[in-house]
């Protein structure tokens, strides 16, 4: 037993084997560096990736540009006002359906408050605005509206964001600290008052956590809309149908490139405006990874 205890005693745990060289590559140098290099690392291998598939034969017949025909497009389409002009357009009816459907989203939650027996029936409604097929109402949508408006956008916008909303709400509604409601109530307030003092309060993070995810979704729910427009001829969608018409893959590639550059943008504008209102939440978050 002497021996084992001795043999037991000089061996250091240290992490310094044979087994765990591997581990101090490239995984453990990004592991210290900022979080910025690793999205970095990421977008150069789908690149490359992208690049190396290019010339394979599954892109050899033009469906998969290379990056640098995609890249000189994109220089090209900056100086031209019709590439703007159909961001703008998109743009905006994503902006004004996120705007409604945000709306509707925590009106829902409030009554949901002021009423809690209707919860059962605004998380079904709300379950039901996600499960709807956008291509089946889209169509219906563009019969019952007129040429050249652009109303089949923004109630596509405004139904992709119904459903985030409207959970993140709830659940940031109804995670008010219990004893700060009690002492209200104890003073004579009222559920409105409630509401306003500490509920709007404990519900910022998750609501505005839901509203960062429905900005991505209220643009793609418009380019998607812009498909069934009748009388329009601007808006990334109408681009879309147009490069399709042509097989121009390139050009396609280009715009859906844009769709999901503008929404990533969106998400990170709204992520930025979070984090201004809700510092202690961002703060909370980073002690939870430091532990």
């Amino acid at each position: 037993m002497t021996e084992f205890s001795e043999a037991a005693s000089s061996v250091v745990v240290d992490g310094d084997v044979p087994g765990d060289r591997p581990s101090r590559g490239l995984g453990r140098r990004l592991a210290g560096a900022p979080a910025w290099v690793g999205g970095v690392v990421g977008v150069v291998l789908i690149v490359v990736v992208w690049g190396v598939v290019a010339v394979t034969p599954f892109g050899r017949n033009g469906a998969i540009p290379t990056p640098l025909a995609v890249v000189l497009l994109f220089g090209r389409a900056f100086g031209d006002s019709s590439y703007w002009n159909a961001i703008a357009a998109t743009s905006l009816a994503a902006g004004e359906g996120y705007l409604i459907g945000n709306a509707i989203a925590i009106v829902l939650a409030l009554i949901v408050l002021l009423i809690p027996r209707s919860e059962g029936l605004a998380t079904q409604l709300a379950v039901v605005t996600s499960c709807l097929p956008l291509t089946a109402i889209g169509p219906l949508v563009a019969i019952m509206s007129d040429a050249g408006s652009r109303v089949t956008s923004v109630f596509l916008a405004a139904l992709s964001v119904i459903f985030t909303t409207v959970i993140g709400s709830i659940l940031g509604l109804k995670s008010a600290n219990r004893t700060q409601l009690d002492v209200i109530s104890a003073y004579g307030g009222t559920r409105f008052t409630q509401i306003r003092k500490v509920r709007l309060i404990a519900a910022l993070p998750s609501l505005l956590a839901a509203l960062k995810i429905a900005a991505p979704a209220a643009f793609l729910g418009a380019v998607l809309g812009e498909y069934f427009l009748v009388g329009v001829d601007s808006g990334i969608g109408i681009l879309l149908l147009n490069a399709q018409f042509y097989n121009d893959a390139t050009r396609v590639w280009v715009l859906a490139l844009t769709s999901g550059g503008v929404a990533g943008l969106a998400y990170f504008v709204i992520d930025r405006i979070g984090r201004l209102l809700t510092p202690w939440s961002a703060g909370d978050r980073s002690r939870k990874a430091a532990f």
